[in-house]
């Protein structure tokens, strides 16, 4: 799929936020048929910074600048939640091959228009599910899907806890950011699925506006409950306004339970009719891994392991989810189920 002997790569947004266009660039070239060639960004100091960062990189202040000089076979686009849709489908129709940061898009309906024009103008396009390889996430999915130690999952609870104030920035504006839940909730809800290959029955959710702290518009506190075909009813929890707080995961099966505690998971299970705990320690995270399978993907060495379709999945959970809350949590059937 790539068009030159090198896959010729760029990003669209360069620092502000974690300093993912290094890390974009840098997870890129990791393969050896990988080169960092382009940089877009708005502001001239993070230009600056990219050419400190990859000597010999040329930037551009204009996206189309960028697309019409570069001759790219790869965009990321790490931009304001808002803007993947658009800026996606930009880079798509001039035949590049894209990679959103998550979350895909806001909407279904931007995710539906970006997998058509890919589909359309036979480019990949995936989202930045580094987080499927983190090492504990890669140990309970193995746990939970390959040796299936709990047998037929029946609960999971998950979350991030916290309390105080979010910051005053854009990802704290709900219309740019799509709200709370469009942030590690996507994560989450990206393991979730990974995690329960059934389809999802419906989806409702509820959201609480703390009245103590202003200056942004997001949610502090939202919950999201999904229930699947087979039978497995799931909360994800992300919440700024919980003092108390609760293990990362809780997953309970037929026949055990699961729950993380210092670097291991706690396998509590049935050995010849006797309970037993077994600790199962963490694995090594490799986000790498990501970039691995899109470049043996592009050389027609692999299939994508973050596919359109399981992303589009997520933003079906999140979109429905602010559509229960917003009717006083009454089950909403997902776009992508």
């Amino acid at each position: 799929m790539a068009r030159h002997q090198a896959i010729r790569c760029g990003v669209i947004g360069y620092g502000g936020a974690f300093g993912m266009g290094a890390v974009h660039l840098r997870g890129m070239i990791r393969n050896p048929r990988m080169e960092a060639v382009a940089v877009c960004d708005m502001d001239p100091a993070r230009r600056q910074i990219a050419e400190a960062d990859f000597p010999g990189i040329r930037t551009y202040a204009r996206v189309g600048d960028m697309l019409r000089r570069a001759d790219l076979d790869l965009v990321t686009v790490i931009t304001p939640h808002n803007t993947h849709a658009p800026l996606a489908i930009r880079c798509l129709d001039t035949g590049v091959n894209v990679v959103c940061e998550k979350p895909f898009a806001i909407t279904s309906k931007e995710v539906k228009a970006m997998i058509a024009t890919a589909r359309r103008r036979r480019r990949m396009v995936s989202v930045y599910h580094c987080r499927r390889w983190d090492g504990d996430f890669m140990v309970l999915r193995k746990l939970v899907r390959q040796e299936q130690i709990i047998g037929r999952l029946h609960r999971i609870e998950g979350g991030h806890y916290g309390f105080g104030p979010q910051h005053d920035w854009w990802r704290s504006d709900r219309r740019i950011s799509g709200g709370t839940i469009y942030d590690w909730g996507a994560h989450f809800t990206d393991w979730l699925l990974e995690l329960v290959n059934d389809e999802i029955d419906w989806v409702s959710g509820y959201g609480v506006k703390s009245r103590n702290w202003k200056g942004y518009t997001n949610d502090d506190h939202n919950e999201y409950t999904l229930r699947f075909k087979g039978g497995c009813l799931a909360t994800i929890t992300m919440s700024n306004l919980s003092m108390t707080g609760r293990p990362k995961w809780r997953i309970l099966g037929e026949r055990g339970s699961i729950e993380p505690a210092d670097g291991k998971f706690l396998v509590r299970t049935e050995v010849d009719g006797r309970r037993a705990t077994i600790e199962v320690p963490y694995g090594e995270s490799n986000w790498d891994a990501y970039y691995e399978n899109v470049y043996r993907h592009l050389l027609g060495r692999a299939n994508l392991t973050v596919t359109p379709e399981s992303a589009a999945r997520v933003i079906g959970v999140l979109e429905a989810c602010n559509l229960s809350a917003r009717r006083g949590s009454t089950p909403v059937v997902p776009a992508f189920r």
